[in-house]
Parts: structure tokens; C-alpha cells; sequence
């Protein structure tokens, strides 16, 4: 546990290039609510849309949300989703080389999405490979950012931009400079991998490149991924292979032959049940934490258990996504015994981020605060009243100090983190933030929710209130289940 935390407190000291292919995700948000006259399709009315980075785009963004350094190396068409692509990767500080195309369009994926629903996906994309003059001044710029690099990933889309002359090129220098190479493949000629420290296919991948089935059932299942994975890498003078098994977790191999390892050979890692949303981008964000991880020189077991709990996070989003440092940290701090409950204490970032994504799907979401020092029915009252007004409630807990300020100095009874894993243990309950001012304006106003409720206030002594209010947000006070006061109660008890 100790070595993962200090793993990931290393990350933000790692420089990573990226190279491949990259593309534009726009994401299209409606409600269905009709069938079209014209047609028997239904009909999406728009609420919004956003503009994402896919394929090597959506790695450098997963690093730089870990807070690596990055540098990325892809081609983009002369075109408006061009200029979008740089816009975005600019916007959040990754150094760019790009092969600008005169006659290949910036590959545009046009999502369509209701709820968790995808209903229509549109491509705009040519692929074709570099010309020669292309090729040379794709190799010069990777001469320039491969000398600020620790690692380089590569991520092949099959849209042509990575050509075996490229591919050879990138590879053998970071042989000669002793970095560490990892692939993202794609498609059954791996001969233009030669080289590489590590590709990492997925099962359907090795399937196809090694033209055998495996069986997720049968008792030989890990052992023939295996043996498929060594022969792969033998085949190609790769060091490693990491094969992801969606549900059935990761597997590890390196060459026969190419030096001892600690651990066990092959290396399988297990993955925990989670509710899946959304699988955009989750090879992404596993190839771009893997990545970060060796460069900041942790070992194989340590970089995909880190892995893969960053691939738990995204798949639980909708849209192609990237995981945080501080979320990564979370789920590192999850693997203490209280997991289940302390998923759902959130910073106030990753509340926002939250709650934004529960309503682009359509969710209401509601919000509530209190100190919660002594949890009994009174508050399970109020939580449950505030739930059945939403599809998703929050929580706000006063931190420490605030309970302090507004109670005095004996209290609280119970400290912050404690009050928030009691509440993150309701089923009622689905996020929880710590906020450290005398009232919730601040989260309130950072998450705009749909609907705040509380007992015992009126609009006009409740400024949160009064700020949902003024969005057409809903405003209802709770009715006080009588009886129960966590200060009558400690009352009782000192008497």
C-alpha cells in the first residue's frame, strides 16, 4: 500500500511523450422523448454537447490530469476539428508536434447519447499512411521531444499516421537513449513493434494476432493467454506484455529469457466488481497510468494494480474521460478496509466533475449539509426526505474546525472524516464533501444542484436557498422528525 501511494506521489516528476494516431470525440447530449413522423427513429433533443480528445490525445490528457509532463507527436488534417484538437491539448498544457495534412481530415468521432445510451455513432476520417516528406518531418520532431522524454507511449489507431519507417524510428532511438517504450496496439502485424519495452494488446487483440480463442471458462484460460503473450513478444524482441481481460483483470509476461523479475510469471491481476457506464478511453487511461508509473520506476505489479484501479474510475463515466492525481490517490486510500463508503468522499473538484456528469445524463441531483456529529434517526430522517426529491443526493459535512465555530469547543464528538464515512455508508446517500466555511455557499455554488433541502430554515435565512432558487432550482425544508438532537442527546449523557 505504503509503495503505491509513493508511486503515485511521484508521477507529476515524469515526462512522457506521446505518439499516434489522434482524434476529435464530440459528444451530443439529448433527451428521447418522441418518435419521429418522418421515420420510425426516435428523435434526440439536444441539451449539449463537448469536445474531447480520443486516442493519443485522451492519453497525454489522462498524464497530464496525473500531473506528468507531456509532450505528444500525431498528424492533423488543415480543418476546423484540427485547430479544436490544438485548442484542447494547448488548454491543458501538453507540448505539441503535429504533422499538419493537406489532404487527410482530423478524424471527428460524433457520438449521439442518451442517458448511459449510445444511440449513433458518426466518423469522418481518411485513413492513409504519411508521405515520405511527411515520414522525415515526423522523425525530426520526435528527435526534438524525445529529448526531454523519460518514456514514450505509443498509441495506434490504424489511421496511418504511424508507418513502420516511424514506428522503426521512434522505437530504435529510444533503445539507443535507454527509454522505455510502451505500445498500444492495433491490428495483426506486430513486426512494426520490434523493439518495444512492452505492447499491450487487449483479449480480442492477442486473439486476432496470435489466431487462437481463449475461453475465459475453461481451467487453461491464463495459462494459454500466457503462452500466446511470450510468443508474441518473442516473435517481435518486445521485454513485456501486459494483456487486459476487461472483467477478468490483467495479465503480465515478459521474453523467455530476458532477465529475472520479482514475482511470479505470468503475473495476473484480478479486478473487483464495478457498475460500468462507459468503456470510452479506458485503454487509454490504463496505457497512460502503466506509462506514468514505470517512469516514475515502479515496478510491473505496482504499475498495473495502479492501472487498474484508474480503469475502475473511468468506465464508471460517461464519455471518454481521464482520472485525476487526487482521484487516484482516493482509490489507492481505498484499498483499506472501508472502500464501498470512502468512494463516495469527494473533494470538491471531483464532486463538481460528478455532478456535472449525473446531469448530462438526465439525473437530478439533490444536495443537503449538516455537521452529522452523532448520526440518529432525526438525521436519517431528514437524508431520506431529501432523497426521494432526487435521483442522486449530496451531502455536505462541516469540517472539524467549522463544527467548532458554530458549536463551541467541546464538540465535534466524532472528527470530520469519521462523520463522512458514516454517511458515505448510507445507501441513501451518494457523494459526501468536507467544507470547511460556516455555511455550504461555496459547494453549493460550485455544484449547482437541482434541488437543496434542509429542515428548519425558510428561503429568507438560507442564502443557499436563495441561490438555487434564482437557477429554477427547487427549494423544499424538511419536516423535523421530533425528539432527536445530537445536543439533547449529549446532554443527557453528561448528566
Amino acid at each position: 500500500m505504503t509503495n503505491l501511494r509513493n508511486i503515485v506521489e511521484q508521477i507529476p516528476s515524469a515526462s512522457i511523450l506521446c505518439v499516434g494516431d489522434i482524434m476529435l470525440d464530440r459528444y451530443v447530449y439529448g433527451v428521447v422523448e418522441r418518435v419521429s413522423p418522418e421515420a420510425p427513429v426516435p428523435v434526440l433533443k439536444w441539451k449539449s454537447e463537448k469536445d474531447v480528445c480520443g486516442g493519443v490525445g485522451n492519453v497525454a490528457i489522462n498524464l497530464r490530469s496525473l500531473g506528468a509532463k507531456v509532450s505528444l507527436l500525431a498528424r492533423i488534417g488543415k480543418d476546423a476539428a484540427g485547430d479544436e484538437v490544438r485548442r484542447i491539448l494547448e488548454e491543458n498544457g501538453v507540448r505539441t508536434g503535429f504533422a499538419v495534412s493537406e489532404t487527410a481530415p482530423t478524424t471527428l468521432k460524433t457520438r449521439f447519447v442518451c442517458g448511459h445510451n449510445h444511440m449513433l455513432r458518426v466518423d469522418r476520417e481518411l485513413v492513409a499512411p504519411l508521405s515520405p516528406e511527411e515520414e522525415e518531418s515526423a522523425m525530426a520532431e520526435a528527435d526534438k521531444l524525445l529529448a526531454e522524454a523519460s518514456l514514450v507511449i505509443i498509441s495506434d489507431y490504424a489511421k496511418g499516421f504511424l508507418t513502420k519507417r516511424l514506428l522503426a524510428h521512434v522505437i530504435g532511438r529510444c533503445r539507443e537513449l535507454g527509454l522505455p517504450s510502451l505500445v498500444d496496439p492495433k491490428g495483426s502485424d506486430y513486426t512494426k513493434y520490434a523493439g518495444a519495452t512492452l505492447v499491450k494488446p487487449n483479449r480480442k487483440e492477442l486473439e486476432l494476432v496470435s489466431g487462437r480463442k481463449f475461453d475465459p471458462a475453461g481451467a487453461d484460460f491464463i495459462p494459454s493467454v500466457a503462452a500466446a503473450a511470450r510468443e508474441l513478444i518473442s516473435g517481435i524482441d518486445a521485454g513485456h506484455a501486459v494483456v487486459t481481460l476487461s472483467e477478468h483483470g490483467m495479465l503480465h509476461v515478459r521474453k523467455p529469457g530476458a532477465g529475472e523479475a520479482k514475482g511470479a510469471d505470468p503475473l495476473h491481476l484480478k479486478v473487483e466488481a464495478r457498475e460500468v457506464y462507459d468503456v470510452s478511453g479506458a485503454g487509454d487511461t490504463t496505457i497512460a497510468v502503466l506509462g506514468a508509473a514505470l517512469a516514475s520506476k515502479a515496478g510491473i505489479a505496482g504499475a498495473m494494480a495502479l492501472a487498474n484501479l484508474a480503469a475502475g474510475i473511468v468506465v464508471g463515466k460517461v464519455g471518454t474521460s481521464t482520472v485525476s492525481l487526487d482521484e487516484l490517490r482516493s482509490a489507492v486510500g481505498n484499498l483499506h478496509g472501508n472502500a464501498p463508503f470512502s468512494r463516495k468522499i469527494l473533494s470538491l473538484a471531483q464532486l463538481k466533475a460528478q455532478v456535472e456528469s449525473w446531469q448530462k445524463d438526465g439525473l437530478k441531483v439533490g444536495f443537503t449539509n449538516g455537521c452529522f456529529d452523532c448520526l440518529h434517526a432525526g438525521h436519517l430522517s431528514s437524508i431520506a426526505q431529501a432523497k426521494e426529491l432526487c435521483d442522486r443526493l449530496v451531502v455536505a459535512v462541516n469540517s472539524d474546525a467549522s463544527v467548532k465555530r458554530n458549536k463551541g469547543p467541546t464538540r465535534p464528538i466524532q472528527d470530520e472524516n469519521t462523520r463522512s464515512l458514516v454517511l458515505a455508508g448510507l445507501e441513501a446517500v451518494d457523494a459526501v464533501v468536507i467544507f470547511g466555511e460556516n455555511t455550504a455557499m461555496e459547494v453549493v455554488e460550485a455544484i449547482r444542484p437541482d434541488v437543496i433541502a434542509k429542515e428548519g430554515y425558510t428561503v429568507e435565512n438560507w442564502p443557499e436557498a436563495r441561490f438555487v432558487a434564482s437557477y429554477g432550482g427547487e427549494v423544499a425544508t424538511l419536516s423535523r422528525l421530533e425528539g432527536y438532537s445530537t445536543t439533547n442527546m449529549l446532554g443527557r449523557l453528561a448528566k
